[in-house]
């Protein structure tokens, strides 16, 4: 995620769908699907279509100066790291996605007018809420465990859509791993609720953001799975194994 602003800079242009495997996001549901069905035909080599995503659909991840998406899902079109468009909603079938992108293509936005249309339709923020209370060491623990349970479910869950094949290993390396941590994520559980409110959610998102590149540089760092490159079946396989040894979270 961290290097995404590289990526789109070493690259004539990227289209990025951004979404969610977040169930509460009901129009992600199926998005990844309908955007790899819609891009499918292009033979354009120059253009690169990738799509990132974050477990907690409301917990945005920090694009740095890129702009932040409205919704979710949505495509926006970068060229030289640069946004020039966008291909904003959910894809439905026949929706011309690819012309629409070629549009784009061919009728880039100026950045400036693009970030004023961006911000224009950013609802006007509601009075800050209260500070929360710093999370306690063992609230900071058990968040990073639930937020590690909503990783790797997405990660399963991505495997099993992309690669049918690896989905009884992963699933079953994924139920093993939670099963071995049942205490805790209960007690997570209960520490979620009571830490339930807007500005607890943004105390948590900074420990929530900071264990998912904790996994992304386990998974390249100890699996060997490289971030630029598309996901393989055996990269799937690697994670479902590599779950027996994921270090534990420190107390």
């Amino acid at each position: 995620m961290q290097d995404l602003p590289a990526f789109l800079a070493r690259n004539d242009t990227v289209v990025v769908q951004f979404t969610s495997p977040d169930p509460k996001c009901r129009y992600c549901i199926g998005a990844d699907k309908a955007f790899d069905n819609a891009v499918a035909p292009a033979r354009d080599t120059r253009v690169k279509y990738v799509r990132v995503q974050w477990p907690v659909w409301h917990t945005f991840p920090d694009f740095g100066k890129l702009p932040k998406p409205i919704g979710l899902p949505e495509q926006m079109v970068f060229r030289r790291g640069t946004a020039i468009g966008s291909v904003g909603g959910r894809l439905e079938p026949d929706s011309g996605f690819l012309a629409k992108v070629a549009h784009v293509q061919a009728n880039p936005k100026d950045p400036k007018d693009f970030y004023r249309e961006l911000q224009a339709a950013v609802p006007v923020p509601a009075a800050p809420a209260a500070p929360a209370a710093p999370l306690s060491a063992e609230e900071e623990r058990l968040t990073r465990l639930m937020a590690r349970k909503d990783l790797l479910g997405g990660i399963v869950t991505f495997c099993a859509r992309a690669f049918p094949a690896t989905a009884p290993g992963v699933q079953e390396a994924y139920g093993a791993w939670q099963a071995a941590h049942k205490p805790a994520l209960d007690q997570a559980a209960v520490v979620m609720m009571a830490r339930s409110s807007r500005s607890d959610a943004a105390a948590a998102s900074a420990v929530v953001r900071d264990e998912q590149l904790k996994l992304q540089a386990w998974t390249v760092g100890s699996l060997g799975i490289a971030e630029d490159r598309k996901p393989s079946a055996a990269d799937c396989e690697t994670i479902g194994r590599g779950l027996k040894s994921l270090p534990e979270i420190a107390a």
